[in-house]
């Protein structure tokens, strides 16, 4: 076929394994040719249906081709797909036979083509081969996050029949990786260019991988049939209640400061211990374990001192890295303590003449606790009106349930009586409103987290009053939700699309406890779960595109360094030698772009790296013997040979075929008097190579560039060098407009050579490279703040705030009395 070079086959096996070759035990054969059935019923039906669309998407291709050209190699694709579609199912399966035969065989190089990149020995590819290579690894990377439980559990099967430690996604064999590749090798019986061949890759994702969770899903049950680990099952990790008490009333700080520990993750004994779910981690350990070893990568910065400040976060949003103690067993005599403290604030509002709440009236309604329980129940069932405040919307708060609550009391008071409420469950609804006030600052305003939150309002202020365990025990499971909803609210969901399926998860689940809560707190912890699960699985997906993001850094690192090791070599050889400037500029230019690709290919070290820098040499010796004996060292065949080798090399780094002629014909030039030589087509040269992009190079900001030159001060170099020592995965806050908006921003990875930074979002997407000089001094600035651990979850700060803030109105008050 004409048209782009097809893609190199791999030398692939003569004759693919099959099951019955294989030496398996006859029940592991018997279940593995069962898995076999039940994909290759499910590939035939995808795989017709990914046939048909890429003929019709080729017909459409040729009907709108806008060259004679173009239509002709759409039309031949065409007429492939169809003469040889019928070899391609079968082929496919047998593929897919052999993937499974080879269960026992050791992982092998080629078994991990494209499921991951190692930087530690980068080299470059043919060009088709690397596309080919990115296309799958983008849809195997996506149907893996899209059912990484379903996958993780046939990984822990498949480990069991093959007696092997469990397999992880990339190497299962019926995984998303496994049919790529078993895609790529079915796909040789088309005799297709590499643009064609790209679009049948995605067809295949978008008919057949789109729609693999049920398949996954059913060799599951399968493998559950065949006695295959039946009971394994995926449980979240839950925090350890200790039985430490703690006092938040009389000691928030104290508390705030001790070890905290974690349970560990439920496992399955029939796992192997190797691929058990990972144990959760103190911020300490995670940090830790994040650190980049030593000279890894061209990395030269150490880890942060234990001694130095308190360590940066590098957990992702909404993952508490360490877990609070439980609080005192005690519940009935810390909410004394509080409501104390809501008396002192009480006192000196009164003194200061505040708006301090009156006392009940002696004719007064006071209603039971049933009565409160079964109004908030009706109202539970409502919609809540919305508040207007200056003809604008606002959040709906406590105070305002408050008043509807006495508004509904009012219909059960006595002729003649006004409710109020018990001084025990006024203070409950008071501590209830400071907590969901303090939140709410952490939330955008009209967001659908604070509409999520208000909708929590009336379940949890009836948690409250029913259970004081609510404002001591750190591990309540009501307390926990809303922790969960405020936090996940806060640090993960954004405006963007993507985060539209987090937003109508969680309000599913405030929805089912609006509608459903009626006492019972078992429905927090089955809400608390299925959220937990949720957002396990959107940090698994984020950690998965982080680490893609950061593969790419680091290969952008590598070419960067060749670049500089290129000029380097061509500065050496040109030290002390006097030759034409143009000459000069194509050698700094063109030639270390081949020199720079060369030594990504084959390493410095290599014979092909020698030889070019060899050409250069024998150039400047030509031109200086021309300069001063008039006489050049290259004769005419040697000339010859040259052209072609350096075209072909041009050619290689991108250039065109004629500016590559051009540009040998300007470094072989027999004349090296510029005046001499046309001036007109010099210049043209030259302002097209000026205007090419070179290989590896980073487009980089006016800003950036005027920010390298200005050298920096004690503070801003203090600030860069703390920036150099914090570990990968820290969090930062940038400051993003005059209005004072903040934005969290996650370091993932940064180059002490390039010196540029790489950030990611709370969705492993990445935000942009900012260098290290400009974030040191937006640091100083204040633009940008490094976002330290906190060992409290966003619950726990607001009662830190709250208590602390009593505190201080009972101290006040205290002194007030005694002076009076």
């Amino acid at each position: 076929m004409t048209g782009k070079a097809a893609a190199p086959r791999p030398k692939a096996d003569a004759h693919p394994p099959t099951l019955a070759q294989r030496g398996f035990p006859r029940r592991v054969r018997s279940i593995l040719e069962g898995v076999l059935q039940y994909a290759s019923d499910e590939m035939e039906r995808g795989l017709g249906s990914m046939l048909n669309e890429t003929e019709q998407h080729l017909f459409k291709l040729a009907e709108q081709a806008r060259s004679n050209e173009v239509q002709k190699q759409c039309l031949e694709a065409l007429s492939e797909v169809r003469m040889k579609r019928a070899d391609f199912v079968p082929r496919f399966v047998m593929e897919l036979e052999a993937a499974l035969a080879r269960l026992h065989d050791p992982v092998t190089p080629k078994a991990q083509a494209f499921s991951s990149l190692n930087y530690s020995e980068l080299s470059l590819v043919e060009n088709v081969a690397m596309d080919e290579d990115i296309v799958l690894n983008e849809v195997a990377a996506r149907t893996e996050m899209r059912n990484s439980l379903t996958l993780f559990l046939l990984g822990q099967r498949f480990g069991v029949i093959a007696g092997r430690p469990a397999f992880d996604a990339e190497h299962l064999p019926i995984g998303p990786t496994a049919l790529c590749r078993v895609l790529r090798e079915a796909t040789h019986c088309f005799d297709l260019n590499s643009e064609h061949r790209q679009l049948l890759f995605r067809q295949f994702d978008r008919l057949v991988l789109q729609f693999l969770s049920p398949f996954f899903e059913m060799v599951n049950n399968y493998l559950i049939k065949e006695k295959v680990l039946p009971h394994l099952t995926f449980v979240p990790v839950r925090s350890k209640p200790s039985a430490q008490p703690t006092n938040f009333a009389a000691e928030p700080n104290k508390a705030a400061a001790r070890a905290e520990r974690r349970a560990p993750a439920t496992v399955d004994p029939a796992v192997p211990a190797s691929k058990q779910p990972p144990a959760p981690r103190s911020e300490t350990a995670a940090a830790a374990a994040r650190q980049p070893p030593a000279n890894a990568g061209g990395d030269q910065h150490a880890p942060r001192p234990s001694g130095g400040p308190a360590a940066p976060l590098t957990g992702w949003p909404g993952q508490r890295p360490e877990v609070a103690p439980a609080g005192d067993p005690q519940d009935q005599e810390m909410f004394d303590v509080l409501r104390q403290l809501l008396a002192g604030r009480r006192s000196l509002l009164g003194k200061l003449g505040g708006s301090a709440p009156a006392a009940p009236k002696a004719n007064s309604f006071t209603p039971r606790t049933e009565d409160l329980q079964s109004v908030l129940g009706m109202l539970q069932q409502r919609s809540p009106a919305p508040v207007m405040l200056e003809g604008k919307p606002v959040t709906r708060s406590v105070a305002h349930l408050k008043h509807d609550l006495l508004a509904q009391l009012r219909q059960l008071a006595p002729d003649g009586k006004a409710p109020a409420l018990a001084e025990k469950d006024a203070d409950s609804i008071d501590l209830v409103g400071m907590l969901f006030d303090h939140i709410l600052r952490d939330v955008r305003p009209n967001s659908p987290a604070a509409a999520l939150l208000t909708k929590l309002q009336v379940p949890l202020l009836r948690v409250a009053l029913d259970d004081k365990g609510f404002f001591t025990q750190r591990q309540h499971p009501a307390r926990q939700m809303l922790n969960a909803i405020a936090e996940t609210g806060a640090y993960w969901v954004s405006d963007e699309q993507a985060d539209r399926d987090l937003i109508d998860k969680m309000r599913m689940l405030v929805d089912r406890v609006a509608s459903e809560f009626s006492g019972d707190n078992a429905l927090f912890e089955s809400m608390l779960g299925d959220l937990s699960q949720h957002m396990q699985l959107q940090a698994r997906k984020a950690e998965v595109a982080e680490r893609r993001h950061v593969d790419a850094a680091r290969g952008k690192e590598k070419l960067e360094i060749a670049r500089i090791r290129a000029a380097e070599a061509i500065d050496e050889k040109l030290r002390g030698k006097r030759i034409p400037k143009f000459l000069h500029s194509l050698l700094a230019q063109a030639w270390s772009d081949v020199l720079s690709l060369t030594m990504l290919r084959q390493g410095e070290d290599s014979d092909a790296f020698r030889h070019q820098l060899q050409i250069v040499e024998r150039l400047i010796e030509s031109a200086v013997s021309l300069r001063t004996t008039g006489k050049s060292l290259i004769g005419p065949a040697e000339v010859q040979s040259l052209r072609a080798e350096i075209e072909q090399s041009l050619t290689q780094v991108g250039y065109h075929s004629e500016d590559a002629q051009s540009v040998a014909m300007r470094l072989l030039a027999s004349s090296l008097d510029e005046d001499e030589s046309d001036p007109a087509s010099r210049t043209e040269l030259a302002m097209r190579l000026k205007s090419r992009t070179r290989l590896g190079q980073n487009v980089e900001s006016q800003d950036s560039k005027g920010d390298k030159l200005i050298p920096l001060d004690a503070e801003e170099q203090s600030a860069l060098e703390r920036i150099k020592h914090l570990p990968y995965g820290t969090w930062f806050e940038f400051t993003i407009n005059q209005q004072g908006d903040k934005s969290r921003r996650r370091m993932s990875w940064f180059s002490p050579t390039t010196g540029h930074t790489l950030f990611v979002n709370h969705r492993g997407q990445r935000i942009g490279e900012y260098p290290l000089v400009w974030l040191a001094r937006e640091l100083k600035r204040g633009n940008v703040r490094v976002i330290e651990t906190s060992s409290d979850s966003m619950i726990d700060r607001a009662w830190s705030a709250i208590l602390g803030a009593l505190k201080t109105f009972s101290g006040r008050g205290e002194s007030s009395t005694s002076s009076t």
